[in-house]
């Protein structure tokens, strides 16, 4: 596989000819004597190659070709060829988003923003291109896709060919589930490779993994269907979780603890902390809870004695992603710490990060402190692979929330298909998760894994929009 860097030309060669050096010429195995195509996402054409004496890895093409393949000037990109589909030119990332706001130029995609100005510098560093863009945005009519690209740190406007791969980035379940249909639309008639597909809840995570040996490893759970649910489960556990089965970073989350038959302690999970409750009666405290836990389903689980740091719980959140060889592989593991005000984790509830073996040595209720972090590796391992195996779509990462008791057991609290990228360490280097999706998108468009390749520096003329 070979980076190219694109010259588009005004008028210097024919319309229907392309000039690249012996060298390139070799490399690519491109034949001299026949037309071939040239493709760049779902766009193609019809060329011949002829000799140049170009420096580098250099492709010259004409104003007409680049304008039927919509090919920006200045491009750097992946080039592969063969016989049965020509020179394939990409590959190239679509980030789908639900909503682009242009009257913030500075934050078009809202939290995602950042996220998306780290894959976007990345990808043009190594030769893919990426531009973010939602459903509205596809001109069915063109076949093309207007697509915000990241330019001197500007995001601007800039029509593309229908990408490679779509990174599925869609926040709103919703709004998710209303586009179902567009998307498997796009998906079927483009052949694309489309990657977390969709969102899994909570109840499907512990369903496909029910029949499965990590079973044994997941609190006991149970979709709330009334009082009963929770009667038949204070019984056999002194303290519950409530949880949303669509919830996400610690919202809507509900604590109970029944101290004795007359006294349960609920809490709720707001953002500014914790709101406690105390009731004398498990009557009294349905009455009380039955209008929240009516507004959408929860499920009731099983409440554990996790390993704290001053009565701060700990879990554990480990980031799977498919590498450049398409298999599953931990790109990180952090402990997450919850506030003094809160009663969950997450980073979006007050909750730090720290090292995993350095907060299993600080914590003051482990009793064995020689806790491997191999078990954490091969348990979100299990888990990806029984996930990806048992439910519907393309998934290729998973946040996977695990937590430590204090007798040493290993649990899985939950999964999530779209992990949060805003819960992510940002570093003064591109994150580990930005490098490893990027892998897997050479991988899965077919031209593999080349971060490492060098671009050609020659100075190209002015115009390039990446």
């Amino acid at each position: 596989m070979t980076v190219l860097a694109i010259q588009v030309e005004e008028h210097e060669i024919k319309n229907n000819i392309i000039y690249v050096n012996p060298t390139l010429i070799s490399q690519l195995n491109l034949p001299l004597q026949k037309p071939f195509s040239i493709s760049f996402g779902n766009k193609k054409t019809e060329v011949m190659v002829r000799v140049s004496s170009n420096f580098g890895h250099l492709l010259r093409i004409p104003s007409s070709i680049a304008t039927e393949l919509l090919i920006p000037n200045g491009l750097q990109i992946h080039a592969r060829y063969d016989t049965a589909e020509g020179l394939k030119l990409g590959p190239i990332l679509g980030i789908l988003v639900q909503h682009i706001d242009s009257s913030h130029p500075q934050a078009p995609f809202g939290k995602l923003t950042t996220f998306c100005e780290e894959i976007s510098m990345v990808s043009k560093s190594k030769g893919l291109l990426t531009y973010v863009f939602t459903m509205k945005d596809i001109n069915k009519q063109t076949q093309s896709v207007t697509g915000w690209v990241l330019k001197d740190k500007h995001w601007l406007k800039h029509i593309f060919p229908i990408p490679n791969v779509v990174y599925n980035r869609i926040s709103s379940r919703n709004i998710e589930k209303s586009l179902k249909e567009s998307i498997t639309n796009l998906k079927q008639q483009y052949h694309l490779h489309f990657f977390n597909e969709h969102f899994l809840n909570k109840w499907q995570v512990y369903e496909i993994l029910k029949p499965t040996p990590i079973h044994s490893m997941m609190p006991e759970t149970r979709y709330y269907k009334g009082i009963l649910t929770i009667k038949e489960m204070l019984v056999k556990y002194p303290i519950l979780y409530l949880k949303p089965t669509n919830g996400a970073l610690g919202r809507g989350i509900i604590r109970i603890e029944k101290q004795n038959n007359h006294l349960f302690i609920v809490q709720y999970s707001r953002s500014q902390g914790s709101i406690t409750h105390t009731f004398h009666s498990i009557g009294q405290m349905f009455k009380h809870l039955q209008p929240r836990l009516n507004t959408e389903p929860y499920l009731v689980q099983q409440g554990l004695p996790l390993i704290q740091i001053e009565k701060r719980p700990i879990d554990f959140r480990i980031l799977t992603q498919k590498n450049k060889y398409g298999k599953w592989a931990i790109t990180s593991m952090v402990a997450r710490i919850a506030s003094d005000q809160h009663f969950v984790s997450n980073l979006a509830r007050g909750g730090t990060q720290s090292g995993v073996m350095k907060t299993i040595r600080l914590s003051d209720s482990v009793k064995d402190k020689k806790i491997s972090k191999q078990r954490f590796r091969t348990l979100a391992l299990a888990i990806a692979q029984h996930l990806e195996e048992s439910s519907t779509g393309n998934f290729a990462e998973f946040g996977i929330d695990l937590a430590l008791d204090t007798n040493g057991n290993v649990w899985l609290l939950e999964v999530n298909s779209k992990p949060s990228k805003t819960e992510e360490s940002q570093l003064n280097e591109p994150r580990p998760s930005v490098m490893q999706l990027l892998k897997y998108v050479l991988f899965v468009s077919g031209f593999k894994n080349h971060l490492k390749t060098k671009i050609g520096k020659k100075r190209l003329k002015s115009g390039g929009n990446q």
